[in-house]
């Protein structure tokens, strides 16, 4: 049923895709239901998205990266727990001001609102997407309770069956 949420991807380009993206972030801590998971967490990194050599504080030309410890390890999808999540951003992107102000512990609420359906090439038949197989292209909104702000992102740069 989470599949089919109307969640557009945060690196969507349109002023539409855009205030879309608004709505999803905005608001608080949203109260767990049973159409949208969530889970109380913390963070425990937060860095760029592409590691870099150079010393100093850290860079984020590349965009932003979040990972997430999920201490209560909610089972989001066919009983699999979650025990970690992961929030990737592209530089420039809605919530990234956020993002690079996190800490390690901060606490946050984790909300999946969309995942990887299995996917086949209609030609050869071929499987594209084995959410089973390639974990990637699960969509999070995060809460920070210390900062009081929302953001929405992929786990990954890349989604189920991509590069």
């Amino acid at each position: 049923m989470l599949g089919m949420l109307a969640v557009r991807p945060a690196f969507a380009d349109t002023s539409a895709a855009d205030d879309d993206l608004r709505m999803s972030v905005a608001g608080g801590a949203w109260h767990p239901g049973k159409f949208v998971p969530c889970a109380d967490g913390v963070v425990t990194d937060v860095g760029p998205r592409l590691e870099t050599t150079a010393t100093g504080p850290a860079r984020f030309d590349s965009g932003v990266g979040v990972e997430f410890e999920l201490p209560t390890a909610p089972r989001f999808l066919n009983g699999q727990p979650f025990a970690t999540a992961r929030v990737v951003h592209y530089q420039s992107e809605l919530g990234n001001d956020v993002m690079q102000k996190q800490r390690a512990g901060d606490r946050v609420q984790v909300c999946l609102v969309s995942f990887p359906t299995p996917t086949h090439d209609a030609r050869t038949g071929a499987v594209i997407c084995d959410p089973n197989v390639d974990s990637r292209g699960f969509v999070f909104r995060v809460y920070d309770y210390r900062q009081h702000a929302a953001y929405l992102g992929p786990d990954s740069q890349h989604s189920c069956g991509g590069a």
